[in-house]
């Protein structure tokens, strides 16, 4: 006899396929199952348990709609794909706390500006301007209170450089690779000595520019302590 529910969000069932027993045809006596099926059914259930099915949305017809020239342009796998990182970004970017008073990332106001203008604001800066900016970005960086309270890790480890980079990458810094002594960014919001010196402050390391056939990739090479870079540019 099953057991009676103690939570009346959870169903216990009698189906045999759900109480992991097989019933024989002939007796229709209880049988175990095969022990290598039970694992695989183990596994399962493992990844099923991961996540939890949320019954039913209420949306507006147009936002549905929306959603489904999405899926059909490939942008998300399913409804629920999209939803589910909607609702992820929502979070990670702390939409809940923004306001007409400004935009809030991380307990940190943020202003959404175009590319073009960033561009304008460092054109007037030499390379070494820039890159003393950076040094001073670096040190004051958002970023390193993220890892450090969020994840519990010390930015500067070289065992957290990949998680920073992926935090910058998902702030709009642009698409970044990390492989070895390798970082490579393409397109890239803020210009290469801008990055180098916010890096070299952040992670404390030292950069050295790679040059690179792709005018939209900056790269940098992390450089054995001792070794000197070839300068800021």
């Amino acid at each position: 006899m099953a057991r009676k529910p103690t939570d009346p969000g959870i169903k216990i069932s009698d189906d045999p396929k759900q109480t992991g027993v097989n019933n024989d045809p002939k007796t229709d006596t209880p049988v175990s199952r095969d022990p290598v099926e039970e694992k695989k059914q183990g596994r399962k259930r493992r990844r099923t348990d991961e996540k939890k099915e949320i019954i039913s949305v209420t949306m507006s017809q147009p936002l549905v709609q929306r959603i489904d020239e999405l899926v059909k342009a490939r942008a998300g796998r399913s409804r629920a794909q999209l939803i589910e990182d909607a609702v992820r970004w929502f979070l990670d970017l702390s939409v809940h706390k923004w306001s007409d008073r400004g935009i809030y990332v991380n307990s940190c106001r943020v202003a959404l500006e175009s590319e073009t203008l960033s561009s304008l604001f460092f054109s007037k800066l030499t390379p070494t301007e820039q890159y003393e900016l950076g040094v001073t970005a670096g040190s004051q960086a958002p970023v390193a209170d993220a890892v450090t309270l969020l994840h519990g890790r010390n930015p500067r480890d070289e065992s957290s450089r990949a998680l920073v980079l992926g935090l910058l990458q998902d702030n709009g810094w642009g698409a970044i690779s990390y492989h070895d002594d390798l970082i490579v960014f393409s397109s890239p919001f803020y210009p290469a000595p801008f990055i180098k010196g916010y890096l070299e402050s952040l992670l404390r390391i030292n950069l050295d520019v790679v040059e690179t056939s792709v005018k939209e990739n900056a790269a940098f090479r992390i450089m054995k302590k001792g070794s000197k870079g070839a300068g800021t540019t």
